[in-house]
C-alpha cells in the first residue's frame, strides 16, 4: 500500500489555498451586485409604468387606467396637467404599490423627504460605484416631469 508523501500533501493544501485566494473575493461581491441589479431593475420598471400611465394619459382623453391602483380623476393621486401620477405608493413601507402590480412586495421604503431607497441604498450595500446604487444614495420622483433618478451622495 503506497501513501502521499508529505511534500505531496503539503502541494495539495498550497493549491488549494490559492484557489480559495482567487475564488472567495469573486464571491463576497455577488450578494452586494444581486442587490444593485435588484435596485435598478425596480427603478426601471417604476420609470416604465409612469411612461405608461402618462402614454394613456396622452392617447385617452377620457377614463383610463394607470398603474396598479391609481385613480386617474382624483387631483391627490394623479397630475391632470402634467399627465403623470402624483404617488406611487400608498404609505413610507410600500410606497411603489400604486404605480407596480406587485409593489407591495418589493423591499424599498420611502423616508419622510420623498426619498425612495431599495435593497442596496437603504444600508444593503457599503461600497461606492458611479452610477449605482449604495447605502447614502436614493431616488426621487419628479411628478411634474415625470422622472424616477438615482441621486448620489458619495459620502
Amino acid at each position: 500500500m503506497r501513501a502521499f508523501t508529505l511534500i505531496e500533501l503539503i502541494f495539495v493544501i498550497l493549491l488549494i489555498g490559492v484557489l480559495s485566494a482567487v475564488a472567495i473575493p469573486k464571491f463576497t461581491g455577488m450578494r452586494d451586485n444581486a442587490k444593485i441589479t435588484s435596485e435598478l431593475s425596480t427603478a426601471a420598471s417604476v420609470q416604465t409604468a409612469i411612461d405608461a400611465c402618462h402614454g394613456e394619459w396622452v392617447i385617452n382623453e377620457g377614463a383610463f387606467e394607470c398603474g396598479a391602483h391609481i385613480d386617474p380623476t382624483d387631483p391627490a393621486e394623479f397630475n391632470a396637467t402634467s399627465g403623470y401620477p402624483i404617488v406611487l405608493g400608498s404609505s413610507d413601507t410600500a410606497p411603489l404599490d400604486k404605480i407596480l402590480k406587485n409593489g407591495a412586495t418589493v423591499k424599498w421604503v420611502r423616508n419622510a423627504a420623498g426619498h425612495y431607497k431599495g435593497p442596496a441604498s437603504n444600508g444593503g450595500v457599503k461600497r461606492q460605484v458611479k452610477g449605482k446604487p449604495d447605502f447614502d444614495d436614493y431616488w426621487v420622483y419628479d411628478s411634474a416631469a415625470g422622472t424616477f433618478t438615482l441621486v448620489e451622495t458619495n459620502e
